[in-house]
């Protein structure tokens, strides 16, 4: 280990240096007058009768010789508030619901990372659904986006794409709830590693200014992620200008598969806590919601000053979460009643004697 300290060194050097750059670029933006608002403040709202949700879902698996299993669950949490407190907690299906157990047979190592994140998603989707039609919420919370990410999209002659068609379809089936029954929906990314807002920032600002630092500057906004620049822009309860999820749906990866709610759908970073980044939140509704979205989300969010997440999204991944007993456990069972087959062998890495 001692070898590796010049290294270390080295590159905790420029790790600094590199933060260094970055605020200074994001100085230099905040200096600079445009046409898109870099932050805004946003007004606390105190959530008066009024019923909040969030789902997220758990999952576990296990690669076998010839077989791979999952167990997956998706559950919702209701905060109904009153005084802008929280009087009553509601769970759907219940607070300790049984998850699902999923046995998959000869799928690649590809088929396999995508199977495992759209069982993952649809029992997400399918809970969100139920947690509307049972509860009626004002608000649901999604834990991420409310779009599939484009890696999770198979290709269209692999065995596993008919599972990521019933996905989309889940997907709009809860567009249209939320729409019909006038439930606000919204994701929200707490780790988004995402380049949009500085795309923005470069052909909206960086390119329209003639200074002698912007080369440089250009080079350091290419090299950063969105909540890396914003960490340095926002204050505590400031947000940025609302932007589509994307503004060529017709091309984009996922997109193309929503296309009808194409002009529907946009993003915002806002900072909840002073010490923490910026958390992504996705929307579905108009672009002027952004504000409501923000105010309300803002009010529930935790006030650890170092941990900006809504409160109840916080219990629903607490709640929903699984360990890794969960699914030995079921492997146990499963090799009690059938012996020790080929096909339900451990992986050779995972039983290594030595």
């Amino acid at each position: 280990m001692n070898q590796l300290i010049p290294k270390i060194q080295e590159v905790a050097g420029k790790i600094s240096e590199i933060e260094g750059k970055r605020k200074k670029l994001a100085d230099f933006l905040k200096s600079v007058k445009s046409d898109i608002k870099l932050s805004k403040p946003v007004e606390k709202f105190e959530p008066e009768d009024m019923m909040i949700s969030a789902v997220d879902g758990g999952i576990v698996k296990r690669s076998l010789h010839g077989f791979d299993f999952v167990l997956a669950r998706g559950v919702g949490v209701c905060f109904s508030y009153k005084d802008g407190k929280v009087y009553k907690v509601d769970y759907y299906p219940d607070k300790m619901p049984t998850p699902e157990f999923f046995v998959l047979e000869a799928l690649s190592d590809l088929d396999w990372v995508h199977t495992t994140s759209i069982v993952r998603q649809r029992t997400e989707i399918k809970t969100a659904i139920e947690t509307i039609e049972k509860f009626k919420p004002d608000l649901i919370l999604l834990d991420g986006s409310i779009i599939p990410h484009y890696q999770d999209r198979p290709a269209k002659l692999s065995k596993v794409y008919k599972g990521y068609e019933e996905m989309v379809f889940l997907y709009k089936k809860l567009f249209e709830t939320c729409l019909s029954r006038n439930v606000l929906l919204a994701g929200v990314v707490e780790d988004s590693r995402g380049t949009k807002f500085c795309n923005i920032v470069n052909e909206r600002i960086l390119s329209k200014v003639s200074h002698s630092s912007i080369p440089e500057l250009k080079d350091i906004l290419g090299k950063t992620r969105d909540t890396n620049l914003l960490y340095w822009i926002l204050r505590e309860g400031e947000r940025t200008d609302v932007f589509p999820y994307s503004e060529k749906a017709k091309e984009h990866p996922v997109m193309k598969d929503f296309q009808e709610f194409g002009d529907k759908i946009f993003s915002f970073y806002m900072k909840t806590a002073k010490f923490d980044r910026p958390i992504r939140i996705d929307f579905l509704g108009e672009e002027g919601m952004a504000e409501k979205f923000a105010s309300v989300i803002l009010s529930i969010s935790s006030h650890h000053s170092g941990y900006g997440l809504p409160s109840v999204l916080i219990e629903a991944d607490q709640v929903a979460k699984l360990a890794e007993d969960d699914i030995d456990n079921i492997y146990e069972q499963v090799l009690t009643q059938t012996g020790s087959l080929p096909s339900i062998f451990r992986l050779r890495r995972d039983m290594r004697p030595f």
